[in-house]
């Protein structure tokens, strides 16, 4: 239970991948309370297979500030004691068509410190199981992170330095007074208020349950994996392209749907059916695969930039928004995190491109 009108330098509403990450670099400067209304990586963060993929998108373009982005990701694991967590084989691409296979291949030798172009016959000879007719790209410095075992050793982290959590936390609403923001938070059957000097919303798809929150350039799109039962000895790196196949385990993770418009939250078989569809023509092997499980989730994104959001609320410089991760929350969370205490002091220093936006 959590006692009336306790203070706190920062509360951190949601513990999803931004809210976990905000938790570990700012616990270790100040006191903090992450809130979350169900438990940690119960949203889309629980939905994701868990890439890191620095060349992303049909032309494998380099993330926003990708070295940056890496750094930031290998530091917050080592503050955590957690880098065994990240695999660090590569990532996969086969090329789609002859097309692809020419992008890739003036991507590999642009970029030779993080990229390799594979031709077909060494697609086959290194990954016997892997369909790659036109060749593939392996992304050296990409890998994969099971994204609930990543939320828990952040949060243990944060915790270690002083952090706390309170799960089954629902935050009703908040607003500011003279010294700071309060909130107020149901839990169990009773309503407490909380104060704090600065509120940070990393509520993801939970943006939407607040009226105040819903002006901003957000929009949910839901997505779906599918969990098999990997066959023996398939496969050994994570693959990307038509969908993508993360091994974890006994398992593999595969996804994902992108679904707009959607007005059911859980996952379908329809969406299952056409994730290993689409899955398989890159490993055969998984039409055969017994289905273990699925899992749905709503990921935020920001329109037109396709990059996260940080930043203070119009006209309330204390209550702030950590959100539009997208699909690229294990490179885009670490890196804002790790800058976030920069931003609280000094909010002009936020880079213009992912600075709070309303819908238009």
């Amino acid at each position: 239970m959590l006692p009336d009108n306790e203070r706190f330098d920062t509360i951190i509403v949601g513990a999803g991948l931004a809210g976990v990450c905000a938790a570990l670099h700012l616990s270790q400067t100040r006191q903090v309370l992450v809130l979350e209304a169900e438990q940690p990586a119960a949203g889309a963060s629980g939905a994701a297979a868990g890439l890191v993929n620095p060349l992303m998108s049909q032309k494998a373009k380099a993330a926003w500030r990708m070295n940056a982005a890496l750094h930031a990701l290998h530091a917050t694991l080592s503050i955590a004691h957690a880098e065994d967590l990240l695999s660090r084989n590569g990532i996969l691409r086969p090329a789609t068509d002859a097309r692809q296979a020419d992008i890739f291949h003036e991507v590999a030798s642009a970029r030779p410190a993080n990229a390799t172009w594979l031709p077909p016959e060494t697609v086959q000879e290194r990954f016997a199981d892997v369909v790659a007719p036109h060749g593939a790209l392996l992304v050296r410095r990409g890998g994969a992170i099971a994204v609930p075992t990543f939320i828990e050793a952040m949060l243990t982290a944060a915790q270690q330095q002083g952090a706390r959590l309170a799960t089954g936390a629902k935050v009703v609403d908040w607003g500011t007074n003279h010294d700071g923001v309060y909130v107020n938070v149901h839990s169990d059957t009773t309503t407490t208020r909380l104060h704090t000097r600065q509120l940070i919303l990393a509520l993801g798809y939970g943006y939407d349950d607040h009226p105040a929150l819903c002006t901003l350039n957000l929009h949910p799109i839901k997505g779906q994996t599918v969990e098999v039962k990997a066959p023996t000895n398939t496969l050994s790196i994570p693959l990307a392209g038509q969908g993508y196949i993360v091994p974890e385990g006994n398992s593999l993770i595969v996804g994902s749907s992108y679904e707009r418009g959607f007005s059911d939250l859980r996952p379908s078989a329809k969406q299952t059916r056409l994730i290993l569809e689409q899955a398989a023509t890159m490993l055969p092997a998984l039409r055969n695969a017994p289905v273990l499980d699925a899992t749905a989730g709503v990921r935020v994104t920001v329109p037109g930039t396709r990059l996260p959001m940080v930043g203070p609320l119009p006209g309330q410089d204390r209550i702030w928004i950590f959100t539009g991760l997208g699909s690229k929350g294990l490179l885009m969370a670490p890196l804002l995190a790790q800058q976030l205490t920069g931003y609280l002091d000094k909010p002009d220093s936020i880079p213009q491109e992912i600075r709070v936006r309303l819908a238009k």
